[in-house]
């Protein structure tokens, strides 16, 4: 479906204009002991199960004597596939506990502008339409490389790459050495480790997806197109498994922790996976390399954000949960432990893997977006994906480059 994007700024507006939230009960007490029924469509992953998300609304729950909760695995592909089943049928659940696309704005409440929700990391930074319809409970940087010290010993490697040169040189030497150089899958993790190498260099020194908009600037002529020459010539030289499609999200992490691999790239939300694998050696992290070797910055967006459904038929108790959730000091607090992610003044004891993060989190250059955002056109990052899988099967960069720019005129207008 092609979607403008001065169409959907004014679905936004109309939306929160129609939708606004305006307070409720706080997360103590009962809320008018009436009971109720609240369910929660959640982005559910190796360290997000439906079990740690029943545990971190339990006490919530038992605070509010009569309420269920009931917490949703996507019936679809993802989240927001799912939830736009669920809109189609009208059977919608009350909050959704994922990053969603601007697509589906329309059919959120905005919430209300007060402290704790002003207070939630990034609030103001991803405000659509004048209004916050999304909170959370910490920030990620996702611009990580992880890898395997012994593998790095064995090929001679003495310290990380700083340039994209450099890394591909550190590649060919780990496969030398007997190890696959860098651990990749299909579904979603082909495009967003792409984005995490590529979009700090992307958007390094300007706004290029407003540029890119504008038509002032082409993904054949950016960042991207260097970082797709790269990765074709990893296919090329065997640095990734050419079947890599075929695997799925948990089969890389697998791939990673047991030793085959050399090099996984993802979000600081792989730390407590990778330290409950407990792999039989040692593992670094750096910070992915830039083209030239110039300090990197950091893709970095909302952890396990929140949002609330229009279609809510318990609006007040889903506030006073997904208040709770984004600012009861215990709630946050686990939140944040259980990703690996980071908010002032929410301290938690990390592990010594997270607290390398944590300093390239705080030596960062740069903190960039995704491939999702209110001024990117819904369903980018699906579409990068479909690019960057496409070399696999021998699409040219160039070529994929073209495609991404066709794709920008066709989705975001001018």
């Amino acid at each position: 479906m092609r979607h403008s994007m001065r169409g959907i700024a004014i679905l936004l507006v109309s939306a929160v204009t129609a939708g606004l939230l305006t307070g409720c009960a706080t997360g103590g007490g009962d809320s008018g002991g009436g009971g109720g029924e609240l369910r929660i469509l959640a982005n559910i992953t190796p360290v997000l199960t439906k079990e740690y998300y029943q545990n971190l609304v339990q006490p919530w729950v038992d605070q509010h004597k009569g309420v269920t909760v009931t917490i949703e695995v996507p019936s679809a592909e993802d989240v927001q596939a799912t939830l736009q089943q669920e809109l189609a049928s009208g059977d919608v659940p009350d909050i959704v506990a994922s990053n969603l696309d601007p697509v589906v704005a329309p059919q959120l409440l905005a919430f209300p502008e007060e402290d704790w929700v002003l207070d939630t990391p990034l609030a103001q930074q991803n405000k659509v339409g004048g209004k916050i319809w999304q909170v959370a409970t910490g920030a990620q940087i996702q611009s990580l490389v992880f890898y395997n010290k012994k593998a790095f010993a064995d090929a001679g490697i003495d310290g990380p790459p700083v340039s994209l040169g450099e890394f591909t040189e550190d590649l060919k030497a780990l496969k030398k050495a007997g190890y696959l150089p860098l651990q990749t899958a299909g579904e979603w993790v082909t495009g967003a480790q792409f984005a995490m190498l590529a979009n700090p260099q992307l958007l390094a020194s300007v706004d290029f997806y407003a540029q890119r908009t504008a038509g002032s600037a082409t993904f054949a002529a950016s960042a991207y197109k260097d970082y797709l020459d790269a990765y074709a010539g990893w296919i090329a030289d065997g640095l990734v498994d050419r079947d890599a499609l075929g695997l799925k999200y948990q089969d890389s992490i697998d791939g990673f922790t047991s030793g085959k691999a050399a090099t996984y790239v993802m979000g600081n939300w792989i730390v407590p996976s990778i330290d409950e694998a407990k792999p039989p050696f040692g593992v670094g992290v750096f910070a992915a390399p830039s083209t030239d070797g110039s300090p990197a910055g950091q893709l970095g967006g909302p952890a396990q954000p929140y949002s609330i459904l229009q279609g809510s038929k318990n609006r007040d108790l889903a506030l006073s949960l997904v208040k709770y959730l984004v600012s009861d000091k215990k709630a946050v607090s686990a939140s944040l432990a259980s990703e690996g992610n980071f908010r002032q003044g929410f301290p938690y004891e990390g592990s010594p893997l997270n607290r390398e993060v944590a300093a390239i989190h705080d030596a960062a250059a740069r903190l960039v977006i995704g491939t999702s955002g209110p001024t990117i056109p819904g369903g980018f990052g699906d579409e990068l994906n479909k690019q960057v899988q496409a070399l696999y099967v021998g699409t040219e960069p160039a070529k994929a480059a073209a495609a991404l720019d066709s794709w920008w005129d066709l989705n975001a207008g001018s």
